[in-house]
């Protein structure tokens, strides 16, 4: 059983250089039932990330689509880096992720909007407002999660948001 990054160094290094050989072993681990090999998988993705975001990104936006919510939630999870340093990078994954039901995935797509509006906070309300339109529920809740933190620096914008709902 994989618990921590430690157990697949191997993988994390051929992520790094060529994340295509690995995806499979990612996807492996994403789909366990085990929420630490879930982990190590999205902690793998944000390594190679790091070096190659549009590689890692092209696969979560296949990754967005499948079945299993744990897959879909690693797509999100595993590009935390890149959406605190390059968030238009990212739009492509979670927006197609903005409307899950599952809750596993709509918590995870709220923090990495979090974390991206730490860094990005215009982006995050730019997107959050073109998603008010679309008046689904789980997206609302996503919204409303992702935008917590800057409802006290922005506190109209976030307010006309969120009554955008």
């Amino acid at each position: 059983m994989v618990s921590k990054l430690s157990d697949v160094s191997d993988i994390v290094k051929q992520t790094i250089n060529d994340p295509q050989q690995s995806f499979p072993v990612i996807l492996k681990l994403a789909s366990s039932e085990d929420w630490k090999e879930r982990e190590v998988a999205a902690t793998i993705l944000v390594e190679g990330s790091k070096k190659k975001p549009g590689d890692i990104v092209a696969e979560m936006i296949l990754w967005a689509d499948h079945a299993d919510p744990n897959v879909r939630r690693t797509a999100s999870e595993g590009l935390r880096d890149v959406a605190r340093k390059q968030p238009e990078l990212v739009l492509p994954v979670i927006a197609k992720l903005r409307a899950d039901p599952n809750l596993y995935v709509k918590k995870s797509v709220a923090n990495v909007l979090r974390n991206a509006g730490n860094y990005h906070p215009e982006f995050v309300l730019s997107v959050c407002a073109d998603w008010a339109k679309g008046k689904n529920a789980d997206t609302a809740w996503i919204m409303k999660d992702a935008l917590r933190k800057l409802k006290t620096k922005y506190p109209d914008k976030v307010e006309k948001i969120i009554a955008t709902r």
